[in-house]
This record gives C-alpha cells, structure tokens and sequence, in this order.
C-alpha cells in the first residue's frame, strides 16, 4: 500500500489560544503574534495596525532567509528565525498552518 504525504494538522482556535497562553506564561515576554496561513495576524498582544506592520516586515525577512536558504541547500526545511539586539530577541516560528512570532526582552 502506498501512503500519501501525511496529513497537516489542523489549527483550531483553541490551538491558537492555548499556544498564546503557553507562550504568555513564560518571563520576560513583550509581545506576541500569531499569524494565519494568509499572513493575517489572529490573535496579537499589540494593536492591529502595528501587528499587522511587524509581521509585514517579518514576513518579508522569513522569504528572503527561505529564498536562500534554498541556495544552500533545496532539501531543508526552515523552522526557526531568531534576531537578537542588545534589548530584544525575535523569534518566528513557522507552523504548518500558523506562524507565531515572539518578542522578549534579551536580559539573561
């Protein structure tokens, strides 16, 4: 029997919600973002205009790392963008369905 490619999960408002919640727990959290498969924010600690905005521009970072990525190597996969500044750290985590991104203050 040939098995096809394995089925994505899906994401559900309360996937969404519990990966907000989960996230939210954790020290030294400033802002966070979930973003849909369209590139929508969802669910967002900022106001939506600057949600939206910030994700435009990470997103944008996201294809750029993707686009040569695929340079070095077609096979792989990328899973996470991390940019640290002597303040901040960004984190993008992509999902089958969702993209969270995670804004946290750089202290140790």
């Amino acid at each position: 029997m040939i098995k096809g490619a394995p089925e994505k999960p899906r994401r559900t408002l309360h996937y969404v919600e519990e990966a907000f919640r989960q996230i939210e727990k954790k020290k030294n959290i400033r802002d966070i973002v979930i973003v849909n498969e369209l590139g929508h924010p969802v669910k967002s600690t900022m106001e939506f205009k600057s949600s939206v905005k910030f994700v435009g521009l990470f997103q944008e970072l996201q294809g750029r790392i993707e686009r040569g990525m695929e340079h070095i190597d077609p096979t792989d996969e990328f899973l996470m963008l991390r940019v640290r500044t002597k303040l901040d750290e960004v984190l993008l985590v992509p999902d089958s369905k969702i993209t969270m991104i995670v804004v946290q203050n750089a202290d140790k």
